[in-house]
């Protein structure tokens, strides 16, 4: 069974491992080695194989040694076993621009190795796509709880508070980012994020989580946006 952690403890866990990782380095990197880390630190052997599962939205997996993945050997689907603790990605992730999603699922299942050492059974990483109708089963995997919390070590991992802080400030960013409601920021913000997101090798959305995680943002009213961004509303008139 995975290991409970806070969100506090589970800060704490990342920071500690990659800074471990990092070793005495002076200087702060602006992202992580993910990839690095995983083989690395961990010991974790990488794979990349074309999946042949029924299920598409899975795109990346842990071995327990005993589960077989289904992948492509030439042109025919086959059942391959892989030794404990291998991690297997969908070849896709290679490409250039998946690199967010390579390294996000990297880290997913190094969250999974770091939460359940044993390995105790196999597990895989899905994305959910809107566009598919998941049966009961693949929704129940896609939203438990666990999973939530190897995400939530994942997004640690690969944006620990100390190197987020660094980024912030290698790009002159001085307080706290003002928030519209939960997702709107200011055009310039939203350009400003979207390039420390691409620093970090993460996506703009998994950047913008991290930065509420930690604290970093600023809560307005969304009227405020509404007003002074889109011209709309009794304060726009007033102005």
């Amino acid at each position: 069974m995975t290991s409970f952690f806070s969100d506090v403890e589970m800060e704490e866990l990342a920071e500690g491992l990659i800074r471990q990782f990092l070793g005495q380095d002076l200087e702060v990197p602006l992202r992580v080695d993910i990839e690095g880390f995983l083989t690395g630190h961990l010991g974790l052997p990488l794979k990349f194989r074309s999946f042949a599962e029924e299920d598409f939205s899975k795109i990346g997996f842990i071995s327990d040694g005993i589960t077989p993945l289904r992948v492509m050997e030439g042109r025919q689907p086959v059942q391959e076993v892989f030794p404990k603790g291998t991690v297997v990605l969908e070849k896709c992730l290679q490409r250039r621009d998946e690199g967010s999603r390579r390294r996000f699922t990297i880290a997913h299942e190094a969250g999974h190795y770091i939460l359940d050492r044993t390995v105790t059974m196999a597990f895989f990483h899905r994305e959910f796509d809107r566009e598919r109708a998941h049966s009961p089963q693949e929704l129940r995997e896609l939203l438990s709880f666990r999973e939530a919390r190897v995400d939530r070590l994942a997004a640690a991992l690969l944006m620990p508070g100390f190197m987020v802080r660094e980024v912030l400030e290698r790009f002159e960013v001085t307080g706290l980012i003002p928030i519209f409601g939960s997702n709107l920021l200011r055009l310039e913000d939203k350009l400003l994020v979207q390039k420390m997101a691409g620093a970090m090798g993460v996506s703009y959305t998994a950047f913008l989580i991290r930065l509420k995680e930690l604290h970093l943002l600023a809560r307005h009213d969304i009227s405020e946006y509404i007003a002074s961004e889109i011209g709309l509303g009794n304060e726009a008139m007033a102005l």
